[in-house]
């Protein structure tokens, strides 16, 4: 009776095991971190989170363009500082920048009081990306702020490398 008992839980124990597995495993979805979504309920602003768990929002900008930026939930730590991640697309290339593009974003970055252009490799494309760091537990005040500048900076941006409307 102790036996059956013991293989009876062990068997249970093991089918909750496979039931819950393909959940968790198959699952790409990160969990959005519940501080931002606060900020953003409050702004008004319209946004999905993406299978990341990153807050995605779409902004009109000057001349009918609009440009997507993301709020990263995932954070960096340093020292006692917690850091989240603004940021938005500008360029993209399957090739790596010429050496004009690449020059152009730095001169930009030497002019900027917040922020900083980087290339990030995505797949097979190369993408000049603005981003500006925030403490992670930012209020609506400085989210706001920083989202406009990073908009407008990335937008401004493509403009000029691209004249089109891309991101």
């Amino acid at each position: 009776m102790i036996h059956s008992f013991k293989t009876m839980g062990l068997i249970l124990m093991l089918l909750f095991v496979i039931v819950q597995s393909p959940a968790q495993l198959g699952s790409k979805t990160e969990i959005a971190d519940q501080r931002v979504e606060k900020v953003l309920k409050q702004s008004g602003w319209k946004y999905s989170i993406d299978d990341d768990g990153d807050f995605e929002l779409l902004f009109d900008t000057e001349n009918g363009r609009d440009q997507l930026v993301w709020i990263r939930s995932h954070t960096e730590d340093l020292s006692h500082l917690e850091i989240r991640e603004i940021w938005s697309f500008a360029y993209t290339s399957k090739r790596p920048f010429s050496a004009d593009i690449a020059n152009r974003l730095l001169e930009h970055n030497s002019q900027m009081k917040l922020g900083f252009w980087q290339v990030k490799k995505f797949g097979d494309k190369y993408t000049a990306v603005y981003t500006a760091q925030i403490a992670a537990e930012s209020d609506l005040t400085t989210l706001r702020t920083v989202v406009n500048a990073v908009v407008k900076t990335a937008d401004q941006m493509e403009l000029e490398l691209t004249d089109s409307d891309e991101f």
